[in-house]
């Protein structure tokens, strides 16, 4: 159970007091923990005053980053209280974009982040084998710029044969807009599958996403935009084809951070009088070791509605991986 000693201190506009540990306000929500309610959203226009246990950094829009030991709703103004013996000021409530950011939020910081995998599998549809295979996701940000890649690489040979000979990379930029869950993204994602007959498959399209709210024990995510599809085939005719793409990441944290569910997925559909549909989706729980190691348990469906001759419409894998985690 967390015991708050020292507690920073919300008051809302009617009245009443909350007590906890202000995680961070950026957007139309504050964010706090709680010992009696766990962590808790607040809608940053209900709250009158914030008075912090400890000064916090704030981001302001103009990129300076300030101190803050309190702040004050006074009409139209925010009254921001410093750190002694520094004398108060007013702003603009848009002049704050976040209370608490991250470091890779302010002037020159940044964030990198990743996750390295070893799985054992059991693969049934075009590639019918028990096999090893590695998988890399990296994310960077940087201010409000971000970009994601994740690599998946699944070879395989059973008495010298080889069965499985497939690779996927995925990448997305995100360009998150200050102050507001909206925000706009790019995709280029590559696929090769030799016994699907796929050479190279690649989508490449903008997109405008949303980030929904809640706390940091879940964070869901989904984008639109149209897709350009394009196939090249080992043993028949290449084709392509344009339609409407959507993408979901959805990650949620069980048991006190002890267990985390997530699933991804992006489905595509074709415009044209093709009956073209894709979607591949990654559904699975992680479970934190030691050390940075982590293990997990995945389910990958990768669905094509229109697959090379004499090729099946889904592959379906179940893995099982160890990783590490930074």
């Amino acid at each position: 159970m967390l015991v708050t000693v020292n507690a920073d201190e919300v008051i809302l506009r009617n009245g009443d007091r909350l007590t906890g540990d202000v995680i961070r306000q950026a957007g139309d929500q504050l964010q706090l923990q709680t010992d009696y309610a766990g962590e808790i959203s607040i809608d940053w226009e209900q709250v009158r005053e914030v008075r912090l246990d400890e000064p916090a950094p704030a981001l302001l829009s103009n990129d300076a980053v300030i101190t803050v030991a309190a702040i004050v709703r006074d009409q139209q103004q925010l009254r921001i209280q410093p750190p002694r013996p520094s004398e108060p000021l007013s702003l603009p409530p848009e002049a704050i974009q976040i209370i608490e950011p991250e470091p890779w939020e302010m002037g020159n910081g940044f964030d990198l982040s990743g996750i390295i995998n070893l799985g054992i599998q059991d693969a049934t549809g075009n590639s019918e084998s028990t096999e090893l295979d590695l998988d890399l996701e990296l994310n960077y940000q940087r201010r409000w710029h971000e970009w994601q890649s994740y690599g998946q690489l699944e070879y395989d040979t059973t008495r010298g044969v080889k069965t499985t000979e497939n690779w996927t990379l995925l990448n997305k930029y995100t360009r998150r807009f200050q102050g507001s869950s909206w925000y706009g993204a790019a995709w280029l994602r590559f696929k090769h599958d030799r016994f699907a007959d796929l050479r190279l498959r690649y989508l490449v399209g903008p997109a405008i996403g949303y980030q929904f709210g809640g706390s940091d024990s879940i964070r869901l995510s989904a984008e639109v935009g149209p897709i350009y599809l394009r196939e090249d085939f080992y043993d028949q005719p290449d084709q392509s084809s344009w339609g409407p793409g959507l993408f979901i990441d959805y990650e949620q944290d069980l048991i006190n951070d002890r267990l985390q569910f997530y699933f991804n997925g992006m489905g595509f559909s074709t415009i044209s009088d093709q009956t073209k549909g894709l979607w591949v989706s990654w559904t699975g729980l992680r479970v934190p070791l030691v050390g940075g190691f982590i293990g997990s348990i995945e389910y990958e469906i990768d669905y094509d509605g229109e697959p090379a001759e004499e090729t099946k419409t889904t592959d379906q894998t179940l893995r099982l991986k160890l990783g590490y985690q930074w």
